[in-house]
């Protein structure tokens, strides 16, 4: 019998070097979507690649649904994002691990998708960075009381406010809007320009306005529409918003 001939052996190489990893590696498309599910995966999280492929991840919990849709806008114009979290297998059991997320970028620099490389972290370690993140967390929140109990004035405190929420969710920028009326008003922010304060919007086709229609509590929102909301993603360099 004749030797197999392989078309592409570099193509060959990667898929070789994916399905032998140790790590689980995870691809979705721009769609978000599963397009790689590695063995290892399967025998990390417990579901085969042939149940998840064209699906959504079905092993991000619920609560982080927003960490991990906010990963994936940070790095969609390159780079790397390395940190501690929490999925779910299968059966149900909490896995701690190390994500390493990048985008796939083409020759063309445009974006085709997401890949992660998964490294399950040992109970000691996954319960360090929680006791960690925890007293960091409640650090934060007493500066952010001591602030509120110094100022009298509302937009200095709701300044140090916005900076320690910008901290504690490791976020780009961040800043609080005031309801007048059918408008909004930016009064606050952080990592923003300054000349973003005193803004405003209309209420009822903003974004906020969207989430109190919604009911949520929290509601990740992006678009082309040139909206109130879109002044601020554009002073934020290498933000963009896709729908």
């Amino acid at each position: 019998m004749a030797p197999a001939v392989v078309a592409d052996p570099a193509a060959a190489t990667s898929q070789a070097v994916i399905a032998c990893a140790a790590d689980a590696i995870i691809a979705v498309g721009t769609d978000r979507t599963v397009t790689v599910w590695n063995p290892a995966a399967e025998r990390m999280f417990g579901w085969l690649a042939s149940e998840v492929i064209g699906q959504v991840p079905p092993f991000v919990p619920d609560e982080l649904m927003a960490e991990h849709n906010a990963v994936l806008e940070r790095v969609a114009g390159g780079g790397q994002v390395s940190f501690a979290t929490r999925r779910i297998a299968k059966d149900g059991a909490q896995v701690d691990l190390r994500l390493d997320t990048s985008a796939l970028l083409d020759q063309a620099g445009q974006l085709t998708g997401w890949v992660s490389i998964c490294h399950q972290t040992r109970d000691d370690e996954a319960v360090r960075h929680y006791m960690a993140e925890r007293a960091r967390v409640v650090r934060r929140l007493g500066d952010v009381v001591a602030d509120m109990n110094a100022q009298l004035d509302l937009e200095p405190v709701l300044d140090r406010i916005a900076a320690s929420l910008r901290e504690l969710t490791r976020a780009d920028a961040g800043g609080f809007v005031i309801i007048e009326g059918d408008r909004l008003r930016l009064v606050s922010l952080d990592g923003l320009p300054e000349s973003l304060r005193g803004r405003t919007a209309d209420l009822a086709s903003s974004t906020v306005g969207e989430l109190m229609r919604s009911g949520k509590t929290v509601l990740m929102a992006t678009g082309e529409s040139g909206r109130f909301d879109d002044l601020i993603w554009s002073a934020l360099p290498g933000c963009t918003r896709s729908r």
